[in-house]
Order: structure tokens, then sequence, then C-alpha cells
């Protein structure tokens, strides 16, 4: 089982990074905030909980990419024809996984 204050430091390291990137899609492709400003903000702080609560027993930064791959995949398919290069928000998704990841692991010292 995993420990609550892991799960809580992913899902607010998610809910963080999707502050970011609901604010980078804002001010770089003119996203509109409502909705796809608020999906993505809770879409990364769900991945974030997807990441505390994994029971996977890989390297932390495997864990972090694969879940951010699987995040991806749903944010970069629901985004086609709506934002002009969908495939970023699946390249970022995986490069928040891996962060919410290794910020847990090696700066919080939170173990998988």
């Amino acid at each position: 089982m995993a420990k609550t204050s892991r799960i809580l430091t992913t899902t607010i390291l998610g809910a963080v990074f999707g502050i970011i990137c609901m604010l980078l899609s804002r001010y770089t492709a003119d996203v509109a905030f409502w909705p796809i400003g608020i999906f993505f903000l809770i879409s990364h702080a769900v991945m974030g909980f997807a990441i505390g609560t994994s029971a996977l027993k890989i390297h932390w930064a495997a864990h972090g990419v694969i879940w951010g791959a699987l995040f991806g995949i749903f944010l970069g398919i629901n985004r086609v024809g709506t934002v002009p290069e969908p495939w970023i928000t699946f390249i970022a998704s995986i490069v928040w996984g891996f962060l919410t990841e290794t910020l847990a692991t090696k700066v919080f010292k939170q173990p998988q």
C-alpha cells in the first residue's frame, strides 16, 4: 500500500505541473482556460495521484515516464483539432510525469 505522504506529494506536484501546463498553453498557443486549461490541471493532478498510488516495481525514472506517456496519449488524442500541435501535449506529459516522479523520489525522499 502506498504511503499517504507520497500520494499527497505526487498529487500536489501533478497539480503544480498542471497549472504550469495550463498557463503555457494559454500564453503560447492562445488556448482558453475553460475548458482546456482546467482539463490540463485536472488530468495532471490525476496523473500525480496515479504515480503516487502505483504499485509498479520498476526504476523510478521509467515509472514516471510510463505514467506520463499513458496520460499523454489520452491528452494528445483529446487535443487533436483544438490545439495547433497535439504531439506537444504528449511530450509535455512525459516530461511532467518524469519530473513528478523525480521530485517525489529524489527531492522529497518519498519511497516508491
